[in-house]
């Protein structure tokens, strides 16, 4: 795929693919280091398709932090607010994602980012995120950025995890 439209398609891909191209320029043709700072410019390229990946992980983050959330507080009046921010964050990180992020999204540390969030977000409001709910994501990647992914479900699936229902249903 050409540069300039990888650089629209997939700009991860494309700023992985700079970099090391800078690089081998670099290691081949040594007289160009001392007039352009390629050090700093490889890594500005790979800031720029790190960005990318970290914004699709955020957003999945607050997503998942509003679901534990309206596990942990279901009565509140937030769990409508917190499940449209979700739609909207699942459908923000969806139009953003490329298949080249997935090797650079650590679901279970985006989970356990969630889950301190949530926690936070919670104590001003003694509420505390029960004992029982999954120290690792209970949703694969897939799952999350399906267009099928319901949060409202989501919820449940949650929230069954924390009533032992999830368990002895499998059973």
């Amino acid at each position: 795929m050409p540069a300039d439209t990888l650089y629209e398609d997939d700009i991860v891909t494309w700023s992985e693919q700079q970099a090391r191209a800078i690089r081998e320029l670099v290691r081949t043709r040594p007289e160009l280091s001392n007039t352009i700072d390629w050090g700093n410019i490889v890594e500005e390229i790979e800031t720029l398709g790190r960005n990318e990946w970290k914004g699709v992980a955020s957003k999945i983050r607050v997503a998942l932090a509003h679901i534990i959330k309206a596990v942990c507080d279901r009565e509140s009046m937030s769990v409508r607010a917190w499940s449209h921010e979700t739609l909207q964050a699942l459908s923000d990180a969806r139009d953003d994602f490329r298949p080249s992020m997935r090797q650079h999204l650590d679901l279970q540390a985006i989970w356990a980012k969630a889950f301190q969030q949530a926690a936070y977000s919670l104590r001003p409001y003694n509420v505390t995120i029960p004992p029982a709910i999954p120290k690792t994501c209970p949703f694969t990647l897939d799952e999350i950025l399906s267009e099928n992914f319901d949060p409202d479900q989501a919820v449940i699936v949650l929230h069954e995890h924390t009533t032992g229902l999830h368990n002895s249903q499998r059973n």
